[in-house]
């Protein structure tokens, strides 16, 4: 017997009562990417995360043959967690039991928890072509109705409102998705939604939905790795040229800096303007990937009116983003804009270097003349633009290197450089550098950064991961940043300084809990009435969290969480706020019914809110910012009709507030301090 075999036994016998089988229900994909998205102040599409995770939690991924790509879409995996996977692969062969990863020294029991329900081991076979008569027989399927609505009355929907600003359609949200899926080799499917307040099969929308996706995506069929038509998303590097759908930045997974998964991948969300639509390919030439792609749609811009005695072009002063088409004015600016994009990537592999190129070119069907401003004046204008970049990843010893530089078409530059290392078995660190120039222009970039914009910006970032004794894990981050010209609310170079802690400890597989600590410190313009130019004044905002999971069974998990808010400047008035709230997640044992419940209080001024994400119906996501004083709750209900075939979904969300009689503003202005929201959803699997 060899010293391997003999370890994998002990490693069994000692660990078996402590590790134990977790089941890949959406309770813990919920509690994945609830830390994933916690540090966000944006309700962001989690769809291409989640979609990753369901599938794996349906169709355990093989440890044996996972490739980085396929272990890259686990966010909560370090690049230590995946090189110690592949490196064990080099060197001891086919893995015979998940309790091996214990013998990777990046992998704490933590760890490895959170990644099994995921996985499974199993002996390698080989990888064949896809049969596409199999395919279709043993394919799975996924049909998805959901509809969504306020029930308080809105603004937009009474007859105040001038006839041309009154929403055309009802209130209710329509969606519909239809997925199909054979062995993560060939998927294909549509999309089709109505938000609230667009017509529907009348007026502007007679063809039914305001919005239609459709995309094909067939991976390692000959020689090429990924063949995608319809809509797509793109990601090359570390997202200076271009990235698109869901993006990490700064969260307690301090160490996860670095942007994963690149590459061409089939696209099935509801942003309606930033995706590709044509058609794009990865094909594999011995260690070289190479990347090609045609991207042709209409995207929604603010038209001014043509100039027809000189014939000038259109031109447009803002692409819009919202997607929504509810009145006159926003169905004018709806598919305005011809947008042409084609792009490619080349990339080079060994098993310690990696190195790219990338290049992107896009041409618009209108000239972009944005409103004149203090701080737009280096922003994207026209009607073409190009981004070109290299980018690399290698390794020394326990030291990982990455970054990608990148060009735009007026010579702005972006550099993005970090460094990942592995100080002692129990502490981990990384470094991140990025200088982005003020006049560097990429429409589709998303580095990372403390903005949205993937320009006017330098900083470093320091993070790391300390486990200092058993069921205890110290996260921390440090980024300071300077804005080396004017930028939105800030008339001026302007800089800030993020710190980060969270203590995680767990008291047994029953019983964990983490305290957090977050503070931002920038500048902003003075809120003061000034006729002249207005000074910066230094805010600053506190958070401060204590959180708490404890299973009373294995049907019943209960959270607590407490949070603190403070946001201050040169003003002598301190604006605060709080949120306590408690959850029940509950699953029948001999009825097929799970449910989820909160109950919020919250007291928080605007300046101090806090977001909180919520559980929510398959594949739909809440992060609501608690501003105001009141009371929110909400019930999640899931039942299944029939087994494996089925499923319903019912969310009822109110939020009833004690410091107002009015609830928005503008158009979505409800009268009353009760806004509530009810979602319907229903997937038939077969």
């Amino acid at each position: 017997m060899t010293f391997k075999n003999i370890s994998i036994i002990l490693l069994i016998v000692f660990t078996t009562s402590r590790l134990f089988a977790q089941t890949p229900d959406k309770e813990v994909i919920e509690s994945l990417i609830e830390e994933i998205a916690e540090s966000s102040d944006d309700e962001l599409d989690y769809t291409s995360l989640y979609e990753d995770l369901y599938y794996f939690a349906e169709n355990p991924l093989n440890l044996n043959t996972a490739t980085r790509e396929d272990l890259e879409k686990f966010q909560f995996l370090s690049d230590f967690h995946i090189e110690d996977i592949l490196e064990y692969h080099r060197t001891a062969g086919e893995m015979m039991s998940i309790y091996e990863l214990q013998l990777l020294e990046s992998f704490s029991l933590d760890d490895i928890k959170r990644i099994l329900p995921f996985i499974i081991v199993e002996p390698r076979s080989e990888k064949q072509i896809p049969d596409f008569k199999r395919a279709f027989k043993y394919g799975s399927n996924n049909l998805f109705l959901r509809t969504q609505f306020i029930l308080q009355e809105q603004k937009g929907y009474t007859d105040e409102p001038n006839i041309d600003k009154q929403y055309q359609g009802s209130k209710f949200k329509y969606y519909t998705r239809y997925q199909f899926d054979y062995k993560r080799k060939i998927k294909f499917g549509f999309v089709a939604e109505k938000d609230a307040g667009e017509a529907f099969f009348k007026k502007s929308q007679k063809q039914g939905f305001d919005y239609y996706n459709a995309h094909l995506q067939v991976n390692n069929i000959w020689k090429f790795k990924t063949v995608t038509l319809g809509d797509y998303q793109v990601r090359f590097g570390q997202g200076l040229i271009a990235w698109s759908g869901f993006s990490t930045g700064k969260s307690s997974y301090v160490m996860s800096v670095k942007k994963k998964y690149d590459g061409l991948r089939k696209y099935s969300s509801t942003d309606e303007n930033k995706f590709m639509r044509g058609i794009g390919t990865t094909a594999k030439v011995g260690k070289f990937n190479i990347t090609g792609f045609v991207s042709y749609k209409y995207i929604d811009g603010n038209l001014e009116e043509a100039d027809t005695l000189t014939e000038e072009e259109q031109v447009v002063t803002s692409f819009q983003i919202t997607g929504l088409h509810r009145n006159d004015g926003e169905i004018i600016d709806k598919h305005s804009v011809s947008e042409f994009i084609y792009g490619g990537n080349i990339k080079w592999k060994h098993p310690k270097l990696k190195l790219g190129a990338s290049y992107i070119e896009y041409f618009f069907g209108a000239e972009l003349n944005k409103t004149p401003s203090a701080y737009n004046q280096f922003e994207f204008q026209g009607n073409h633009g190009l981004n070109a970049s290299i980018d690399y990843q290698t390794r020394f010893k326990n030291i990982y290197f990455f970054g990608e530089e990148a060009i735009s078409m007026n010579g702005g530059y972006a550099l993005l450089n970090s460094a990942m290392m592995k100080l002692a078995p129990q502490m981990s660190l990384a470094i991140l550098q990025r200088y982005y120039t003020k006049d560097y222009q990429a429409y589709y970039a998303a580095g990372f950064a403390e903005q949205s914009k993937t320009s006017n910006e330098n900083g470093v970032y320091f993070g790391t991961e300390i486990h200092p004794v058993r069921n205890w894990k110290i996260s921390a981050y440090f980024d300071t940043y300077k804005f080396p010209w004017l930028k939105y609310r800030t008339y001026a170079p302007a800089s800030g300084v993020d710190f980060f802690t969270q203590v995680d400890y767990s008291f047994n597989r029953y019983v964990n809990m983490y305290v957090k600590y977050k503070q931002e410190s920038k500048h902003q313009n003075s809120s003061d009435d000034f006729t002249g130019v207005v000074p910066l004044q230094v805010t600053q905002k506190r958070q401060f969290r204590y959180h708490i999971t404890y299973s009373l069974s294995n049907n019943l998990t209960l959270k607590n969480r407490l949070e603190l808010s403070e946001f201050k400047d040169d003003s002598e008035e301190e604006k605060t706020g709080f949120v306590i709230y408690q959850d029940v997640n509950y699953k029948f044992d001999t009825f097929p019914l799970n449910f989820s419940m909160r109950v919020a209080f919250f007291d928080a001024e605007y300046d101090a809110r806090i977001y909180a994400y919520e559980n929510d119906i398959l594949y739909g996501f809440s992060i609501p910012g608690y501003s105001g004083r009141g009371l929110r709750t909400y019930l999640t209900l899931k039942y299944t009709v029939i087994k494996n075939f089925i499923d319903v979904w019912i969310r009822f969300a109110n939020t009833n507030y004690t410091d107002r009689d009015v609830i928005g503003s503008s158009y979505d202005e409800i009268q009353g301090n009760n806004k509530s929201e009810v979602k319907f959803q229903v997937r038939i699997k077969f």
